[in-house]
């Protein structure tokens, strides 16, 4: 576990301190919720969180796919930077490094109990997990459920094998209402990181049936649902107006879901695969049914949450996100001037608050490289949210401009690269598959 420097800001008075809830969908598109427009998903809990809150409508998680945008998440740097730009597969004996500083190692520094529920995918080894990487206590699964073996955990020991899926979202929510229950005295850090509504999708039987979307539609609601046991407990511990919760998802929506009105979905280059909802609420700090268009991105939760528990912010590595509470209390105005989406190892976009340049993208599997070909793509965000029509003609400036700044950065993360892990198991026996860990009783 890495050590916190302590080179930031002081810590700010124990009272204005709140407990912190972090909520992490898996696959959860743009469109799925009702207040960002949904017609067939009914999610009134997560509705609730920004009707009495605030919702960011331009809000992009860290990468298009799942490891990256975790670490993204945890460590408020660039996926590049940690080593976590490709998804880890059961085979892989990668995760992230040790000496990363996560937000829950932030958190704890600062006197906050830690806690972590549900879905992990950033290294099944003892180097890379969760208790490793600062959380006090882990509940939940190493990777994706589409892969396997698929075993719930709590902390190291096995608790389920396999998983059941139907149950896996109400085990989760007993974890995260448990853990607030024992924590209520004191400041606490929980992230819940949903499994769904990643496929195979599963729901118990008595919640089958009851969307209009389907299979997709039943789970999407029955997160809903966990949600709201949430804020029950929140409710019964008298601690709500304490506590801030955030709802997002770890990128765009797969086979299933809903973009809303953005080009493209999981694994993609345009908006679709980055464009994610993010609800937050703090009665009191944050006012009720507010939201701003200011462009953010899930770097940005460690130096907020950071600045927040007046935690020290690490001041030994760039750190790439930006305290965004201003955002979240009614500023229009973005702390960042440009925003990098990364595909991998590549920069696949760049945006300021208006335009999105696009230098890369995929078709019928082919990777096209537009700057190979000078045929880069400039989208106005303004007039075109859909990403339908390039301006490069019209804005010459600003494409040189962005280029520039993609430039910069890329000659910041050379040799930062690392080739993707090959999904395919190695049919070598001897190479483990799944987690490997020592202590199993600790």
């Amino acid at each position: 576990m890495a050590e916190v420097p302590t080179d930031a800001a002081s810590p700010a008075a124990n009272e204005a301190r709140p407990n912190i809830i972090v909520i992490l969908a898996d696959d959860m598109g743009w469109g799925d919720i009702g207040l960002n427009g949904s017609a067939l998903t009914r999610t009134p809990n997560i509705d609730r969180i920004g009707e009495e809150g605030v919702r960011l409508t331009q809000f992009y998680a860290g990468s298009n796919v799942c490891t990256p945008s975790r670490a993204a998440l945890l460590t408020g740097r660039y996926p590049i930077r940690s080593g976590m730009q490709h998804v880890i597969f059961p085979h892989s004996a990668d995760g992230l490094p040790p000496e990363e500083v996560t937000i829950a190692e932030v958190l704890k520094s600062a006197g906050y109990a830690t806690g972590m529920v549900g879905k992990w995918h950033l290294g099944h080894r003892d180097e890379f997990w969760p208790t490793n990487q600062g959380f006090d206590e882990f509940y939940g699964v190493p990777y994706s459920n589409d892969m396997q073996p698929f075993d719930l955990y709590s902390h190291k020991t096995v608790v389920q094998s396999p998983a059941d899926q139907k149950q896996l979202t109400d085990n989760y929510t007993k974890a995260a209402t448990d853990f607030i229950s024992t924590h209520a005295d004191e400041p606490f850090f929980l992230y819940v990181a949903q499994t769904f509504p990643h496929v195979p999708l599963f729901v118990p039987d008595d919640r089958a049936g009851v969307s209009e979307a389907g299979l997709y539609g039943d789970v999407v609601e029955h997160l809903d649902d966990g949600i709201g046991a949430i804020l029950a407990r929140l409710d019964e511990e008298g601690i709500a107006d304490n506590t801030l919760i955030i709802v997002t998802s770890d990128n765009g929506p797969w086979f299933e879901g809903d973009p809303g009105h953005h080009r493209g979905r999981k694994g993609g280059t345009h908006e679709g695969g980055y464009r994610v909802p993010f609800l937050a609420r703090w009665p009191g700090a944050i006012e009720a049914g507010s939201q701003s268009g200011a462009m953010t991105m899930n770097i940005d939760i460690l130096p907020t949450l950071a600045a927040l528990a007046g935690a020290a912010v690490p001041g030994d590595r760039p750190i790439d996100g930006r305290d965004i509470f201003p955002v979240m209390t009614g500023s229009e105005q973005s702390p960042h001037d440009v925003l990098f989406f990364y595909n991998g190892n590549d920069i696949a976009a760049a945006r300021n608050q208006r335009f999105r340049l696009v230098l890369n993208t995929y078709y019928k599997g082919f990777y096209v490289p537009f700057e190979q070909y000078a045929a880069e793509l400039l989208f106005d965000l303004e007039k075109d949210p859909e990403e339908r029509f390039s301006y490069v003609r019209e804005y010459p400036g600003v494409v040189e401009d962005l280029m520039a700044k993609v430039t910069e950065m890329r000659g910041e993360t050379a040799g930062m690269e690392k080739p993707p892990i090959n999904p395919a198991p190695p049919k070598d026996a001897n190479v483990p598959k799944g987690p490997v860990l020592t202590a199993l009783s600790d």
